[in-house]
């Protein structure tokens, strides 16, 4: 199932209740004893807790607490990434998605979703010039079109509708060691960045919340570190399979072989 991430997104905001969300508060200190932890803002603020869960990316500033600190790993590529509106594009299948493979570089569109009004599609590039990761710096449809050019007609179809794009810079990381310090623990990106070629980042966060409030829920203060631990043993193996599948699909994806691998392809997406 596809969804949209702003639906999703809204669809766990609806959920909260009686809880205060603070925006624009940069975390640059932690600090813990044997009861509470706390951390401080670039604003002065500070926050004490029994838990803190550190859901802070794939550059987190509290990752540094719980392992030495590391730079993640350029993969090579980078990812051309936006949503179009249906309507453009009144022949394209809504059953499956579409892939187009080749040496070094590939293109994948979706079926529609977001009540079938928007068509999400992302392009994977070679690139030697290494950018921080980011969801929203802006990139060049022009160059997006460049790089597949002469490509399959109906790929061509899709990438002239393209009024904007942004630029996704390919970053992972190897499995971390661990995952928790006492009372701190790391979560999604701060804990297993992937690769987008299994799909499973996002879902691989939202696995870890589940995991992580049913294991903290009903428990006292006292028993919370030991519950963190006890996070860490269950979802950190299974997401250190979606990273290493992350980094193999993309490989395998861009192989210049791809055309005799179509079989083996259609096996590890089953």
């Amino acid at each position: 199932m596809g969804l949209y991430r702003p639906d999703i997104i809204a669809t766990l905001a609806d959920g909260l209740s009686d809880v205060e969300v603070a925006t624009g508060c940069r975390c640059v200190d932690f600090a813990q004893d044997g009861d509470h932890a706390t951390v401080v803002f670039d604003t002065g603020d500070r926050a004490v807790a029994d838990v803190v869960v550190a859901a802070d990316g794939i550059h987190s500033a509290l990752q540094h607490y719980v392992v030495p600190p590391s730079d993640p790993v350029f993969s090579g590529s980078i990812a051309y990434r936006g949503v179009l509106p249906a309507n453009r594009l009144p022949d394209h299948p809504t059953d499956a998605g579409t892939g187009w493979m080749g040496d070094g570089r590939h293109f994948i569109a979706f079926p529609p979703f977001h009540n079938g009004e928007l068509i999400n599609w992302a392009g994977v590039v070679p690139s030697d010039e290494e950018m921080r990761e980011s969801w929203s710096l802006p990139g060049d449809p022009a160059v997006l079109a460049a790089a597949f050019a002469g490509w399959d007609p109906e790929l061509q179809r899709i990438i002239s509708q393209v009024d904007s794009t942004f630029r996704w810079d390919l970053y992972d990381r190897d499995p971390l060691p661990r995952w928790t310090n006492g009372r701190l623990t790391l979560l999604g990106d701060a804990a297993h960045p992937m690769l987008p070629h299994v799909g499973q980042g996002a879902n691989s966060a939202i696995e870890d919340g589940f995991a992580l409030a049913t294991l903290l829920e009903g428990l006292s203060s006292s028993d919370a570190p030991e519950a963190l631990l006890r996070y860490e043993s269950l979802r950190r193996p299974r997401t250190a399979l979606m990273q290493s599948a992350g980094r193999a699909n993309g490989a395998l994806y861009d192989s210049a072989d791809i055309a005799d691998r179509g079989q083996e392809i259609g096996a590890a997406g089953g």
